[in-house]
C-alpha cells in the first residue's frame, strides 16, 4: 500500500528541517562565540600579570648606571658625581642606539670625527630616569681611559670612537612594591667588547644583583636609591675545589714542625742508642771468643 505526503505534510517536514538547521548554526555560533571570549579573557588575564615590557622598560632606563657598577646610595643627591656623569652620556648613546639603530641622524666633529651628542639629549635621559626637576650642569670630564669633552659653544659633548665602555649589562629579573617604593631587581651581567659596538654580550649569567628603588612622584616613578638585592648569583666555585684541602693555621703549622722535629730526634737518639748496644755486644762477644781460643789451646798442648 503506498503512502502520500500531502502537500501540507511536505511543508511542515521543510519549516522543521529549516528550524534544525539553524539551531545548529546557532548552536555553533555560541560555541564559538564562548571559545572567543574565553580566549580573551584568558589573554586579558595573562597581559595583567605580564610584565616582560616593563622589565625592559626599566632595563633601557637603568643601563647607563649598570655600565658602570655604581655603589650603592640613598637619595640620588647622593650618588658619586662621576659616575653618574658617565651613566648620563653612556646611558643616554645606548639609548639611541637602542631606538634609533645608529647614528645617522647626529653630526661628527669634522677634525676628529667625534660624535657630537647635545646636551638635550643627556637632559631628557636623566629626566626619564630621575624626574624633570633633576638638573645636570654639563662639563668636561675624565674617564677611566679617555677624556669626554664639552663643548661650550655647540653645548653637545664630543664622544670618542671606541669599542670598550663599562663593566655590566643590565638584566631586570624582578619588580615589587616594599614600603612604598618600586624595588627593581637588576642582575648585573660581565661584558666585553671585541668590535666597535658600545655593548658586546659575552655571558647570559649574572654574577650579582642589586635593588634600584624608585619612588613615585606626580604619577610616575624616578630613582632614588640602589641597595644590595636579596637575590643572591649561584655560587661559580667548581666541585674540585671542594676537595682542595683548606690552609694549616699558623698554630697548626708550628706545631707540625715542632712534632716533626721531636720526631727526628727521637729517631737519632734511637738509632744512636742501638749503635751503642751493638758497640757494647761486640766487645762482650770478644771476650768470649778469645777464652775459647785460650782453651782449646790448652786442650792442644798436652796432645803436643
Amino acid at each position: 500500500m503506498k503512502h502520500y505526503i500531502t502537500p501540507e505534510e511536505h511543508a511542515r517536514m521543510q519549516r522543521r528541517r529549516g528550524r534544525q538547521a539553524l539551531g545548529l548554526l546557532v548552536a555553533i555560533l555560541v560555541i564559538v562565540g564562548f571559545v572567543t571570549v574565553l580566549r580573551a579573557g584568558v589573554g586579558a588575564v595573562a597581559n595583567l600579570f605580564d610584565d616582560t615590557a616593563q622589565k625592559q622598560e626599566y632595563e633601557d632606563k637603568l643601563e647607563g648606571l649598570v655600565l658602570f657598577d655604581p655603589m650603592p646610595f640613598d637619595g640620588i643627591e647622593n650618588i658619586d658625581d662621576l659616575t653618574l656623569r658617565e651613566a648620563a652620556v653612556w646611558g643616554c648613546i645606548y639609548n639611541i642606539q637602542e631606538t634609533q639603530g645608529g647614528f645617522d641622524n647626529y653630526n661628527t666633529d669634522p677634525d676628529t670625527e667625534q660624535l657630537l651628542l647635545p646636551s638635550l639629549d643627556v637632559d631628557a635621559y636623566l629626566a626619564k630616569l630621575l624626574g624633570p626637576g633633576f638638573k645636570l650642569t654639563h662639563r668636561s670630564f675624565e674617564m677611566e681611559d679617555m677624556t669626554i669633552e664639552f663643548d661650550d659653544a655647540t653645548q653637545c659633548y664630543k664622544i670618542p670612537v671606541t669599542g670598550t665602555v663599562g663593566y655590566y649589562r643590565a638584566v631586570v629579573t624582578k619588580l615589587f612594591k616594599r614600603s612604598g617604593k618600586l624595588h627593581v631587581t637588576v642582575g648585573y651581567i660581565p661584558t666585553t667588547s671585541t668590535d666597535d659596538s658600545i655593548i658586546n654580550v659575552s655571558s647570559d649569567t649574572p654574577t650579582k644583583y642589586m635593588d634600584y628603588l624608585f619612588e613615585r612622584q606626580s604619577g610616575s616613578w624616578y630613582l632614588t636609591g640602589l641597595t644590595e638585592s636579596e637575590t643572591k648569583a649561584e655560587s661559580t666555585e667548581s666541585t674540585p675545589a671542594a676537595n682542595v684541602p683548606e690552609p694549616m693555621a699558623e698554630s697548626d703549622v708550628q706545631d707540625a714542625i715542632l712534632a716533626a722535629a721531636g720526631s727526628d730526634s727521637a729517631s737519632a737518639e734511637a738509632d744512636s742508642t742501638a749503635a751503642d748496644e751493638g758497640v757494647d755486644t761486640q766487645a762482650e762477644e770478644q771476650p768470649a771468643d778469645s777464652t775459647e781460643a785460650q782453651a782449646d789451646e790448652s786442650t792442644a798442648s798436652p796432645a803436643a
